[in-house]
């Protein structure tokens, strides 16, 4: 009789393999800080906020105002402030973490703040070239469930300077004309003070005085009076300059400049004016716009004197090219021009016709008309003319007829 023994694997030969199998996986270690790596119980991080706006009233323009926001971590876990970032580029934010002796440290961004720690944000305002509402806001991003804190800032800014007129408007005036406009100026704030203007060269043909009217022993008033000079010899067209007054304060909380001074209270008073030449015309420029070959089309444009000495004449009239690079202007004949001088002598209208361009014509066209005034100061008148020749649209020729009955 045969016995087979089978080979029996002890029950306690397999535990010790699990033990022996276990006892080797390594453990992971332990988070620093003593944290347990499990996620919080309690809310996320939070940012929160004392007052999340501040309004600093009424500020003059040109001031640097300042606030300091005071803010504080708050939830279970570590809160990640990544940036700071205000929406104009007259605010700037300055964030610093009180450290346990009550002392501030700038906060560097990325790093772990635990919970219930104070912050400050620092904030600055710049009102230079600000007017009426101002306002900014720094948007603080962090890993609070809202993403982004918003912190606001706003004034209201006023002049330091209260000018009346606000602006000096001469009109029209020819380069022969001299017109004389005055504003007055006082401060919005009590007490005397010097008015200069910006050490720069006016304009050709521009001039001012200030004068202060019953100064003090040093030169101050409360109110001053500038008189502004447009004329004779001023250049051709539209003036527009930003006279800057300047006063002997300096601006609150702000920087010096490069040059190492501190920049001072002002206000601008807008200069504006249209002077004409001796010899003037309008348009400027005598459009034809779209023509077809064949269509007859005037413009008229107005040539006048505002010399009183010179009485407008009858004067040549030619057309020609549209520049000295191209004299010749192919269509020259096919365009009459014509005077006619008005009662006074003092003004021509001249009409420039196009009596239909060729049949073949077709694409843009441009010339000058040059009109020979016979004024010292300004001879010859170039005015540039222009249009678009398109030849009308051509009916295409009949096919036959179309058939009908279904065959």
């Amino acid at each position: 009789m045969n016995i087979r023994v089978r080979p029996l694997v002890s029950v306690f030969g397999v535990l010790a393999l699990s033990s022996t199998l276990f006892a080797q996986t390594p453990t992971p270690p332990a988070p620093q800080g003593g944290a347990t790596g499990q996620t919080p119980a309690g809310p996320p991080a939070r940012l929160d906020v004392d007052k999340s706006d501040h309004d600093f009233g009424t500020v003059i323009e040109g001031e640097v105002v300042k606030h300091v926001f005071q803010l504080k971590s708050s939830g279970q876990g570590p809160l990640i402030i990544t940036q700071a970032k205000p929406t104009c580029g007259c605010t700037l934010g300055r964030l610093s973490v009180k450290k346990a002796d009550g002392s501030l440290e700038l906060y560097k961004f990325g790093d772990p703040i635990a919970p219930s720690t104070e912050l400050e944000m620092e904030a600055e305002l710049n009102t230079k070239n600000k007017h009426s509402a101002a306002s900014s806001k720094i948007n603080v991003f962090c890993n609070d469930p809202r993403g982004n804190v918003t912190l606001g800032l706003t004034a209201m800014v006023d002049t330091y300077f209260r000018m009346t007129p606000s602006a000096l408007d001469f009109g029209e005036l020819s380069v022969a004309d001299v017109i004389e406009k005055t504003c007055e100026v006082t401060g919005k704030r009590p007490g005397p003070f010097m008015l200069s203007l910006e050490p720069r060269p006016l304009p050709q043909g521009v001039n001012c005085e200030l004068t202060a009217i019953n100064a003090g022993p040093d030169g101050k008033s409360d109110k001053w009076t500038v008189k502004v000079t447009v004329g004779p010899d001023c250049r051709e067209g539209n003036l527009g300059y930003p006279l800057l007054l300047l006063s002997d304060q300096e601006i609150t909380g702000a920087a010096a400049g490069p040059d190492g001074k501190q920049p001072r209270y002002s206000a601008t008073l807008m200069l504006q004016a249209r002077v004409r030449g001796l010899i003037s015309y309008e348009p400027q420029y005598l459009s034809f716009g779209l023509v077809r070959p064949g269509q007859i089309v005037s413009r008229t444009l107005r040539v006048q004197s505002f010399d009183p000495k010179f009485q407008m004449g009858l004067p040549e009239l030619k057309v020609i090219g549209a520049n000295d690079q191209n004299p010749e202007f192919k269509f020259k004949d096919q365009f009459t021009a014509n005077a006619r001088p008005t009662a006074d002598g003092k003004a021509i209208e001249v009409e420039l016709t196009l009596n239909g361009l060729p049949e073949a014509a077709d694409g843009a066209f441009q010339g000058r008309l040059v009109i020979k005034t016979g004024h010292p100061a300004k001879p010859e008148i170039q005015v540039l003319f222009s249009g678009v020749c398109r030849q009308a649209a051509k009916t295409p020729p009949a096919t036959g007829e179309p058939k009908t009955g279904g065959q």
